[in-house]
C-alpha cells in the first residue's frame, strides 16, 4: 500500500460507466448503478486509510443535461439513492461530504437531501469527499466572477485589485487545496473543463479503464504513479 506521501487531492473524473455497461451487454444506466453502488465508498475508505484527505468525484457535468431524458432521469433516481442510503455509510465512517456546482438546477428534494447531508457531516474530521454535480470549470468561474463584481470592495473599474485569492476564495472550491492529482478514467486524455482554475499544477493519469473498474488497488496504482512524478509547481 503506497502511504509514502502521498497526494493531499485526488480528483476523479467519472468517465467510462456506458462503455463498460455495453461491453458486459447491458443498459448503460446499468452502469452508473454498478458506480454508486460498488465503487465510491471503497474508494473513499481506502483512499483514507493512504492519507489522502480530500476525495473529488465529478458524477454530473453541466452538460449532462442534454442526455437523453431516460438516462438524466435515471441518474436523478440514483443521486436520491445515493443521499439517502449511501451517503449514511459515509457518516459512519465520519467523512465529511461536500458538493461542488450549481445544486439548484436539480429537483427541490435532491437539493434538500444533499444539503441536510453536507449540513450534519461538516464537523466530521475524517477524509473530506465532495461530489462535483451539475459542475463545470467555466460555470463555476463566471458565479465566482458574479461574485466577485457584485461585491463593493472590488468595482469593475477597480479590477486589479483581484487576486488569485480572491478567486479562489469565490470558487465552489473554496476551503479545499487545490487537487494534487486528477484522474481521468476511460482513456479520453482531456479534462472537459474540470476545475480549470484549480488544476494549474495538478498532476494527470488517464488510466485506460472505465471507472467502474477502479477498484482500492487502482487507486494504489493511481497513487504509485503520482509518487514517481517529480513535482515541481512552477520552480
Amino acid at each position: 500500500m503506497p502511504k509514502n506521501n502521498p497526494p493531499q487531492h485526488v480528483a476523479i473524473i467519472c468517465d467510462g460507466n456506458r462503455r463498460w455497461a455495453k461491453s458486459h451487454g447491458w443498459d448503460v444506466i446499468r452502469g452508473h448503478e454498478f458506480a454508486f453502488d460498488k465503487i465510491f465508498i471503497p474508494l473513499a475508505r481506502h483512499a483514507a486509510d493512504l492519507g489522502i484527505k480530500y476525495l473529488t468525484f465529478w458524477v454530473f457535468s453541466t452538460e449532462n443535461w442534454g442526455r437523453e431524458r431516460r438516462e438524466v432521469d435515471a441518474l436523478m433516481n440514483i443521486f436520491r439513492h445515493m443521499f439517502d442510503e449511501k451517503a449514511q455509510e459515509l457518516e459512519k465512517e465520519n467523512v465529511v461530504i461536500k458538493t461542488i456546482g450549481d445544486i439548484s438546477k436539480f429537483d427541490q428534494d435532491i437539493q434538500e437531501k444533499v444539503k441536510a447531508w453536507v449540513e450534519k457531516t461538516k464537523n466530521n474530521t475524517g477524509i473530506t469527499v465532495t461530489f462535483a454535480m451539475n459542475y463545470g470549470g467555466r460555470d463555476e468561474l463566471l458565479r465566482a466572477f458574479s461574485k466577485l463584481i457584485a461585491n463593493t470592495q472590488y468595482p469593475i473599474s477597480n479590477i486589479q485589485a483581484i487576486t488569485k485569492e480572491d478567486v479562489s476564495n469565490n470558487l465552489d472550491t473554496a476551503g479545499t487545496p487545490d487537487p494534487d492529482l486528477i484522474v481521468r478514467t476511460s482513456g479520453e486524455h482531456r479534462l472537459s473543463g474540470f476545475m480549470l482554475w484549480q488544476a494549474e499544477y495538478s498532476e494527470f493519469y488517464f488510466p485506460k479503464w472505465n471507472f467502474p473498474e477502479f477498484t482500492p488497488e487502482k487507486l494504489d496504482e493511481c497513487v504509485e504513479e503520482y509518487q514517481k512524478r517529480k513535482i515541481r509547481r512552477g520552480k
